[in-house]
């Protein structure tokens, strides 16, 4: 299995303990060996899509935002301020939703098999806080791609700039980058409180990290080993789900407190004021993405 995050990562914790659920509940007849950081891809997020596509790669966990590139749609699951709470975005990823995902991701040949946390996501800044819509302008912001992030940030008029992960640390370092957006797990996860200081908890959109199986590797397997893998997984995922929701504030506090760093919660006040600025976007993209992948994610 590869994953892209980094040795304490929620993707990579994730499928780690769906490693030692297989290996615990087959008594060691069924092992998955974990390759995080993309190392099967020399860290190249869109390459390790592709090695599973191939079938080099049995198992894989990456980002909606990677995966749309297969279908658009799914990226539906990110429109800004969707869900209500952590427990709204599972219920729609072990649900509705995820039974969506394995439609669309069975027409490219891919096994749908659930999804952790990637986390709310706050946007960062070294320079200023970010608070109003105008903070955002002229700044050159990190998406991992989509043109809904790209069209996202120009409404704000910020500059976005697609770049895959494991070459955000140091353009946040060099200047390279103003800024990006990301949970605080995976914020924390890959040190970017020692470059960036100020953070907007904004929560503006929600990402998971999708676990996937090459079809026909899958259909390979009997069914008892199919659903053993299919039981691990979404033990696994809701386990460590639950750990980084209750670990959010600790990470929070540990970066003001060791690296300085200033958070600004977003208040209903300023939600208002922000999803004005993209009224029209939403519902542009809702038409893009389509009633069935809007019904199935509750778009409202």
């Amino acid at each position: 299995m590869s994953c892209n995050g980094t040795d304490t990562a929620n993707d990579t914790t994730a499928a780690r303990r769906i490693a030692e659920l297989v290996s615990e509940r087959s008594g060691g007849k069924v092992t998955i060996n974990v390759f995080n950081n993309d190392q099967l891809a020399s860290g190249n997020m869109q390459k390790g899509l592709e090695l599973l596509l191939d079938g080099t790669v049995d198992m894989d966990c990456h980002s909606t935002s990677i995966i749309s590139a297969l279908d658009n749609s799914v990226m539906v699951s990110t429109l800004p301020w969707l869900f209500g709470s952590y427990q709204d975005a599972e219920d729609a990823f072990f649900g509705a939703g995820g039974e969506y995902l394995d439609k669309v991701l069975g027409e490219r040949g891919l096994t749908y098999l659930g999804a952790v946390h990637n986390g709310f996501k706050m946007m960062t800044s070294n320079d200023h806080a970010i608070r109003k819509p105008s903070d955002l302008k002229g700044m050159k912001i990190r998406i991992p791609g989509g043109d809904f992030f790209m069209a996202f940030y120009e409404a704000y008029g910020a500059s976005p700039q697609a770049m895959s992960w494991s070459e955000v640390f140091s353009a946040l370092q060099q200047g390279t980058i103003d800024g990006h957006d990301n949970s605080i797990s995976t914020c924390y996860s890959n040190n970017i409180q020692e470059v960036q200081k100020y953070f907007a908890v904004s929560r503006h959109t929600y990402e998971a990290f999708t676990f996937m199986a090459n079809e026909k590797k899958f259909a390979a397997l009997n069914e008892a080993t199919q659903q053993l893998i299919r039981d691990c997984v979404a033990e696994a995922c809701k386990e460590v789900n639950a750990q980084i929701v209750a670990n959010e504030e600790t990470l929070i506090k540990d970066c003001e407190e060791t690296n300085g760093c200033e958070f600004y919660y977003f208040t209903e006040e300023d939600v208002a004021e922000w999803r004005a600025v993209i009224a029209d976007l939403i519902e542009e993209y809702k038409g893009i993405y389509g009633e069935e992948a809007c019904t199935a994610f509750n778009v409202q």
